[in-house]
């Protein structure tokens, strides 16, 4: 069960991700005559718990000091564009070719902090992207979008057309290279 939830309209049950809630709740959500009574049947199989959709917008940086996020902790991701956990696996790629590089090296802190704003300075705004589309299309598929509403015609055309060639056909180790570049160009 989806609980739509807006900024004025914050996730009632704080500390926890989900929330049990009785059948006759859950079953509300299919009332619809368009929906199939052997998926109704099925649904009587269930233990309804509501989960909670959490969008963490905009991260300034991903790095202070000697400490550095990633994954999730950096940018946890709504999961429309199945591409939250990618971008947590693409930050420890690039992140783990900065420490590897940073281990050649003396390791002081004028080079730690190069390496890690070099990092920050490659993975957030691709992340960030990936962040604001998801959300983007959450909008769209619950038809939720000010524009398009539930107009499908409207909506599929944006899902299509090569919308997310960036995110899955990007060059990762033009990134790890980069990153590494920009560390040694700084930290000399």
């Amino acid at each position: 069960m989806l609980l739509k939830a807006t900024p004025n309209t914050p996730w009632p049950y704080p500390g926890r991700v989900t929330q049990k809630i009785s059948h006759e709740e859950m079953m509300a959500d299919f009332e619809n005559e368009d929906i199939d009574d052997r998926f109704r049947g099925l649904l009587t199989k269930a233990r309804p718990v509501k989960w909670g959709f959490f969008h963490h917008w905009r991260t300034a940086t991903y790095y202070k000091g000697r400490i550095c996020l990633l994954g999730d902790s950096a940018h946890a991701s709504l999961p429309f564009q199945a591409a939250g956990a990618a971008q947590g696996v693409e930050d420890a790629l690039v992140l783990a070719n900065v420490i590897q590089e940073l281990a050649k090296g003396t390791d002081t802190n004028d080079e730690i902090q190069a390496g890690l704003k070099a990092y920050d300075a490659i993975r957030r705004p691709r992340a960030q992207k990936q962040l604001e589309q998801a959300h983007e299309v959450g909008t769209w598929i619950y038809f939720q979008d000010e524009k398009f509403g539930e107009n499908m015609e409207k909506i599929l055309p944006n899902l299509q057309q090569d919308r997310f060639d960036w995110l899955w056909f990007h060059d990762l180790q033009e990134d790890v290279d980069r990153a590494v570049s920009m560390m040694k160009e700084t930290s000399q």
